[in-house]
């Protein structure tokens, strides 16, 4: 999973904040692999230093935004074509793309699909007796599988960014430790 292209891809919707970034990929990506915030903004600074990302106006409150350049959306199509089937995070990777573009109106996702399928076609041909071959060829069948739900599915994905601000330091629905959220007790 790539933090840096999500937040390329983000971007590419509208100019956001560090807080909204990280809150839109966790929403957009059904938290596959949790983020720390502290990664957001480490990796906001790198993008700004390389010229992918500039300083955008900020918010009326004064947090800082940011805006994609030509050269973030050049790296952001270039992750799309990347997905490695032998690398040990291919499914993360897989999952992590196909939700977060399925999720941004601006994108076509059937061009994702269909690179994504591609690869793990060409991975379930590759065939041997060898049992890390068969741990390859399942993988790839059941990466298959679930990008054909994908596809189906897609089409209903796409939102805005929100405009939701969550408070500092607390994820949107969190509630102080030790507290119990009414809609939880309701729930168990």
């Amino acid at each position: 999973m790539s933090i840096r292209a999500g937040i390329l891809g983000v971007l590419i919707e509208q100019d956001a904040y560090g807080l909204q970034i990280h809150g839109e990929l966790e929403e957009r990506t059904a938290r596959v692999g949790r983020i720390n915030v502290g990664q957001i903004y480490s990796t906001l600074d790198r993008l700004v230093t390389s010229g992918s990302v500039t300083p955008g106006d900020p918010t009326d409150d004064g947090l800082p935004r940011y805006r994609i350049t030509q050269a973030g959306r050049e790296e952001f199509d270039a992750w799309l074509d990347s997905l490695d089937p032998d690398a040990a995070s291919a499914w993360n990777d897989t999952v992590f793309m196909v939700l977060l573009v399925a999720s941004l109106p601006s994108q076509d996702t059937s061009g994702v699909l269909d690179r994504a399928e591609a690869v793990w076609r060409a991975a379930a041909d590759r065939t041997g007796s060898a049992l890390p071959d068969r741990a390859r060829a399942l993988l790839a069948s059941a990466a298959l599988d679930w990008l054909a739900a994908a596809r189906s599915e897609a089409p209903s994905l796409p939102r805005p960014l929100s405009g939701l601000r969550p408070r500092r330091g607390r994820r949107p629905g969190a509630t102080p430790q030790g507290e119990r959220h009414e809609a939880g007790e309701r729930a168990l």
